[in-house]
């Protein structure tokens, strides 16, 4: 078994902190691998201009609470 590189050892210490759950570099590279696609569409929508859009549904939780006027 190799030893993994600094930038390695950085993302391993990320993920085991973030998960809590610490993983072996073999699995650190399948899920990284598993993500990777998930990753790269998130940073495409994070990419759009959504200034001008507005949701097709308002979300208002008291609704149902108000009297009918």
């Amino acid at each position: 078994m190799t030893t993994p590189s600094r930038p390695e050892q950085t993302q391993h210490a990320l993920l085991a902190q973030l998960s809590g759950t610490p993983l072996d570099s073999h699995r650190l590279q399948a899920v990284l691998a598993a993500y990777a696609p998930i990753l790269e569409e998130i940073a495409r929508l994070r990419t759009l201009d959504l200034q001008d859009v507005h949701p097709a549904v308002i979300y208002e939780p008291t609704a149902p609470y108000r009297s009918p006027k």
